[in-house]
């Protein structure tokens, strides 16, 4: 036969009542502190992130430390980036004496005119760029232009560890460089004054370094089968500059149209012709 479901009596003593209160309070005690609790972690995080905030907005308004010091660097004041010697522990080695005889050529890192007639004028630094299927070609041939208004300039870096005599070398053929008719005339190689890198984006006639010296006065003859071959020796460290113009000789003074001279240089051979470059040669 089927059970009948048992019920409990519900107790009359006023305690009972008193202790569930008692429960409850506790209960309410107690999450009613931990939800303090937690309202006390939210803002504590929101407090910071609005620190953080301002920090970074702060310090990118202030200070350009956060920006990539990459972006910065420009053809006007990459010179001043260190340039830290690579042989280190070089000078320690034992070397014989006298030292073995070694040379390499070094081409002008920049060769360039600049026009009297023109003086702020600035003259195409890769003029014989081209586009090709396969991309933006840039040969290394360079101008070489002399006449009573236009001069070129070139600019050299010595490198290499004990290679440091150096020899300026003038070296090109009368016949093929000159105007067969023209009379003879002087051309003048000068030192200029530059301790920094020729940015070939701004240099001119009104901009370029001044002269500091002339070196030597070459006497050409157009129309003979003269081979101009003059050369000058001088110390030179690792890493300096060297800049040197090759003009006419006086053209105000002469007054003459003369003075002409041409080629394309480039950037290959032992004993290049025609060119102006320097030949390093080893002193360790």
């Amino acid at each position: 036969m089927p059970t009948s479901p048992r019920y409990s009596l519900v107790s009359s003593e006023p305690s009972s009542s008193t202790d569930d209160l008692d429960s409850n309070e506790e209960l309410r005690l107690k999450y009613s502190g931990h939800g303090h609790r937690q309202n006390l972690c939210a803002q504590s995080s929101l407090l910071s992130i609005c620190i953080n905030c301002v920090i970074f907005l702060a310090s990118s308004k202030i200070s350009g430390e956060c920006t990539d010091p990459l972006m910065t660097v420009t053809n006007e004041n990459i010179h001043l980036l260190r340039r830290p010697s690579p042989f280190i522990g070089m000078d320690n080695i034992t070397r014989p004496v006298p030292p073995v005889y070694r040379d390499f050529v070094n081409f002008p890192q920049v060769i360039q005119q600049v026009n009297s007639e023109r003086p702020k004028f600035v003259y195409d630094d890769d003029p014989l760029r081209y586009m090709s299927s396969r991309g933006l070609v840039s040969p290394e041939e360079r101008r070489v232009q002399v006449t009573n208004s236009v001069s070129t300039l070139f600019q050299f870096r010595t490198v290499d560890y004990g290679m440091e005599k150096c020899e300026l070398h003038v070296h090109f053929p009368v016949n093929t460089s000159t105007n067969s008719t023209a009379r003879p005339f002087l051309t003048s190689l000068h030192r200029l004054d530059s301790s920094l890198p020729l940015n070939t984006r701004t240099l001119s006639y009104s901009t370029k370094p001044r002269v500091t010296s002339t070196l030597v006065e070459i006497r050409v003859n157009p129309g003979s089968n003269q081979v101009v071959d003059w050369w000058q020796q001088f110390d030179c460290k690792w890493d300096q500059l060297f800049t040197f113009e090759l003009a006419c000789y006086d053209p105000e003074r002469l007054g003459d149209d003369s003075c002409w001279l041409e080629w394309w240089q480039e950037r290959k051979g032992e004993d290049p012709v025609p060119a102006v470059y320097i030949k390093q040669i080893s002193t360790v």
